[in-house]
């Protein structure tokens, strides 16, 4: 089959064996995010709220090496569950950020060894993403970049491959552009770094990677004179990049079972990446099919023979199949088919049209075909 697969309207499904697959619960939520106990401007609560009129079904803050108990929890219709950002606060420049999840305790002593944290998180069962790889910081914005530079580190859960601050930031370049961008972060916004995604493909060359997606919010004040705004609001930036994942059964209002819910779908890589923003991103689908099952995001496949891999998007794209970094598959519309014998690592991106530019939609976790 060549580069440009058929775009389809309708999915034609194969057997299968697997009735979990179809029982799969998606859920959408915001990770990585600042309160008031470090350099954010609201509280759990307060954040718990906005992500509820934002419509989110989960909501992750990370505070800067502080781990505060006691917050995580159902408000209303929104699950919180708190994580932590730590970091060698010594270093200079500053660097290798990283996100912690699901180990209940304050690991901050750990910060000045990378490996010591990722040892530490996964002696407790946590979970550890790297916060940001990269980072490119425009000239006007007066922030660091705060680049992930221990990559010979093993053992860490996965990554962020789209920070919306850290991209953000990377187009403040003088007064009119920041200004610009402040009052329409829509039309700077475009997907992750390149450098991000060529990571990600090397490392899943040589294992599973999980990623996720950061909004790194603050909701700070920003003053020109006179004037003052709040750059880049909750309520905003939780409309933009999210987080969906496919949980294995449905939340029950229970915080053990549910927060189980999302710490596994997370350590699996079972869902992707959307830029909400542009359009509703909720159904989005990638998985992969033999006449002996089927197997989506995050799931190993052993191959008998070929394989199909079908992306759907729930809205007109640009679809792309890609395989150890390189793109096999194209297709436009909302729906690509693939066949293949080839194993390897398999992760689907979708572009859409907006503001007179191609940006980035959707970036999939992986689907794993091996051989025996």
């Amino acid at each position: 089959m060549g580069l440009f697969a058929i775009a389809l309207s309708n999915a034609i499904m194969p057997p299968t064996s697997s009735q979990v697959y179809d029982m799969l619960h998606e859920y959408v939520g915001n990770i990585h995010l600042h309160t008031i106990h470090s350099d954010g401007h609201a509280s759990h609560e307060e954040i718990a709220a906005i992500a509820q009129r934002a419509g989110l079904d989960f909501v992750m803050p990370t505070d800067h090496n502080i781990y505060v108990p006691g917050k995580d929890g159902w408000y209303g219709d929104t699950l919180l569950l708190v994580g932590e950002e730590i970091h060698d606060v010594h270093r200079e420049p500053q660097a290798n950020h990283f996100l912690v999840f699901n180990v209940g305790e304050e690991l901050v002593q750990y910060a000045q060894h990378p490996q010591a944290l990722i040892d530490a998180v996964n002696e407790r069962d946590g979970l550890g993403f790297v916060a940001h790889p990269f980072e490119h910081s425009g000239a006007y914005s007066r922030e660091p970049e705060i680049n992930w530079v221990t990559w010979e580190v093993t053992g860490f859960t996965g990554l962020s491959i789209w920070n919306y601050m850290s991209e953000f930031k990377s187009y403040l370049h003088d007064a009119p552009t920041s200004v610009f961008a402040a009052l329409f972060p829509q039309a700077v916004i475009r997907g992750p770094y390149p450098e991000t995604l060529r990571k990600w493909d090397d490392l899943l060359s040589q294992r599973k990677m999980p990623v996720l997606c950061s909004s790194d919010a603050h909701a700070s004040t920003y003053h020109m004179g006179p004037l003052s705004r709040v750059v880049l609001p909750y309520e905003y930036v939780f409309r933009t990049v999210n987080m969906h994942i496919l949980a294995r059964e449905a939340f029950n209002g229970t915080l053990g079972h549910d927060a189980a819910l999302v710490y596994e779908a997370l350590r699996r890589g079972c869902g992707f990446v959307a830029y909400d923003g542009i359009g509703q991103a909720k159904g989005f689908r990638f998985d992969a099919s033999t006449s002996l099952g089927k197997a989506t995001m995050g799931d190993e496949l052993c191959m008998s023979g070929q394989v199909e891999l079908t992306v759907s998007t729930p809205l007109p794209a640009d679809i792309r199949l890609l395989r150890n970094g390189e793109t096999v598959a194209r297709a436009r519309g909302r729906e690509l088919r693939y066949v293949t014998d080839v194993p390897g690592p398999y992760r689907a991106e979708a572009y859409r049209q907006y503001w007179f530019r191609t940006r980035g939609w959707i970036f999939s976790n992986a689907v794993y075909l091996t051989r025996d």
